[in-house]
């Protein structure tokens, strides 16, 4: 028994040393390089200059932050300074006048950093120089960044979000460590010659990053059109299988490297305006449309447009007005010339509150799923159900103008609708939040739909949308050699004047390819002059090059 119980003993002492010996090779293979950085920092006088933060990428794992290599120099105020001919050739290389120089170093016996050019780094590098050395860090934005809008900045030290995706993951892109350079020092917090200057990199700690439904490339292609073609508006290109925004783009835009320049920037460059809500016009026809289609209306129901519409007095103009109007027309010929006489008729027929009922079943006056992942979204507005409605109230409503404002995201979206066979998706730009190694430690993300329209009413305004860029006033969006598209333009009344004329929006919402739809996409130009002529043509630029690219 006494044996038995000795055995036991020596087994359970065993396994506690082979556990302890783990234990001090995990410390010193794994984590010693780590516990000894932190120790020296702590025993340190030091700076840090480079804090890691996530990075902010793709759906496939393309970076759109830290795509830049900026270098600094550190130089050691002991050594140089008891180096006059280092000090003075160091100071020519860095273009430094040597007195200046002499001064900084003798403020402190911490490191000096500097911001130096690719250059002057490979100088360094490629000579003897004692007293300086050379760090290579990536640069989280430049003036090339795509999708800044979204993004958003940090401040100057990188290490806090203060707009967009940096703002709302502040805690989870700021996990990690740093670069720290310093001095050892004794127990006084005296500078130790002996041991000299260190550099000290944390950055061993787990990053987390914010994975996006963003592909690089379409935005690179969506931002490329922008540029020449943009001044003022936004851009949107939904999956319409999945809601997943692809690429969202506003204009003017900004460099979140310094944003300081934008401030006060009477255009708004910070403003994202495919976030922001504006007067539809016309593209809120395909609402009416759905409206009047679910009521049993058919397509072939005739009014005649004498180029007006008088409502107790009101003479509301339809684009024919000056033609003398599109005559007697069915909902199909009405919906691709675009003619407000037609729909102003229908919708006093059909009544207000079952058009704000469709509009509110396209997701139109509520967040589009946005919310809900950390970005704020202009919800837009629909007048009110209460009272009753006049027939020049009914009449502003069915032609998208009075009191509906919408976002470029939910303009995408109606489109999207219509395309995949009447199904709304929530709309969603965070995929999940992932690892280093691609691997997803959360899902951000949480796909619903719902139907709001049938397939049969859906199948009906594609062709309304088709024939309105065959033959209608979406010409200028046909892609007919890269798969067709289809659409419904717009162009918005503001009430705002500006240099003795009306200033309208313009609009293009639509999809393609035409027999097998995969993308809708909105373009919105503030201050245009017309859908067909402003947005159409943007539209037609952006997804002829989506199809050469092949995707």
């Amino acid at each position: 028994m006494h044996i038995k119980r000795l055995k036991a003993f020596r087994s359970v002492f065993i396994f506690l040393l082979i556990m302890v010996a783990i234990k001090l090779y995990n410390i010193q293979a794994t984590t010693g390089k780590q516990y000894s950085t932190e120790a020296a920092i702590q025993q340190s006088r030091n700076r840090i200059i480079y804090k890691e933060r996530g990075d902010i990428l793709d759906r496939n794992g393309i970076s759109f932050t830290g795509r830049d290599t900026y270098w600094k120099a550190i130089l050691q105020p002991v050594t140089l300074l008891n180096n006059p001919n280092s000090l003075m050739i160091v100071a020519d290389v860095l273009g430094f006048d040597t007195v200046f120089l002499k001064e900084q170093l003798s403020k402190d016996n911490l490191p000096y950093v500097t911001n130096i050019t690719a250059a002057q780094a490979r100088a360094i590098s490629d000579s003897s120089l004692t007293g300086i050395s050379v760090i290579d860090l990536k640069r989280r934005y430049n003036e090339s960044t795509l999708a800044p809008h979204i993004l958003g900045y940090v401040d100057k030290n990188g290490a806090e979000g203060l707009a967009g995706i940096e703002k709302a993951y502040q805690n989870t892109l700021n996990r990690g460590g740093g670069v720290y350079v310093g001095i050892l020092a004794d127990a006084g917090n005296s500078f130790m010659n002996e041991l000299g200057y260190r550099i000290w990199n944390s950055m061993g700690k787990e990053r987390l990053n914010i994975q996006l439904t963003l592909d690089y490339h379409l935005q690179n292609i969506v931002e490329s059109t922008m540029d020449h073609m943009v001044d003022k508006g936004a851009v949107v290109l939904l999956d319409i299988l999945t809601g997943d925004i692809l690429a969202i783009a506003s204009r003017p835009d900004f460099n979140p490297s310094n944003i300081n320049p934008y401030l006060l920037d009477e255009e708004q460059p910070l403003f994202n305006r495919a976030l922001g809500a504006y007067t539809p016009g016309s593209i809120f026809k395909m609402i009416t449309a759905a409206a009047a289609l679910e009521d049993g209306f058919s397509p072939d129901t005739m009014y005649n447009c004498p180029g007006y519409v008088d409502l107790g007095g009101l003479r509301m103009k339809c684009t024919s007005y000056e033609d003398g109007g599109h005559g007697n027309i069915n909902m199909v010929q009405a919906f691709a010339r675009s003619c407000n006489s037609y729909f102003i008729n229908l919708g006093i027929e059909i009544g207000r509150d079952k058009i704000l009922e469709m509009a509110d079943n396209f997701g139109l006056a509520r967040n589009t799923g946005l919310e809900n992942e950390g970005i704020e979204e202009s919800t837009g507005t629909l007048p009110s159900y209460i009272g009753d409605a006049s027939p020049a109230e009914i009449g502003n409503i069915s032609i998208g103008q009075g009191e509906i404002l919408i976002s470029p995201v939910q303009a995408a979206n109606i489109a999207s609708v219509i395309a995949n066979g009447g199904l709304l998706n929530d709309v969603s730009l965070i995929k999940a939040i992932v690892n280093n190694q691609g691997q997803k430690i959360r899902n951000i993300s949480t796909p619903a739909w719902s139907r709001v329209i049938s397939k049969e009413t859906a199948a009906a305004l594609q062709g309304m949308m088709l024939l309105t860029v065959q033959s209608g006033t979406g010409k200028w969006a046909d892609i007919g050699g890269h798969g067709g598209s289809a659409g419904k333009t717009g162009s918005a009344e503001t009430g705002w004047i500006k240099d003795n004329r009306n200033i309208l929006h313009a609009w293009f919402s639509g999809y393609f390819p035409v027999d097998c739809p995969r993308y809708a996409l909105c373009v919105f130009i503030e201050d245009g002059q017309s859908g067909s002529s402003s947005a159409a043509p943007i539209f037609a630029e952006i997804s002829a090059q989506i199809m050469d690219a092949g995707y």
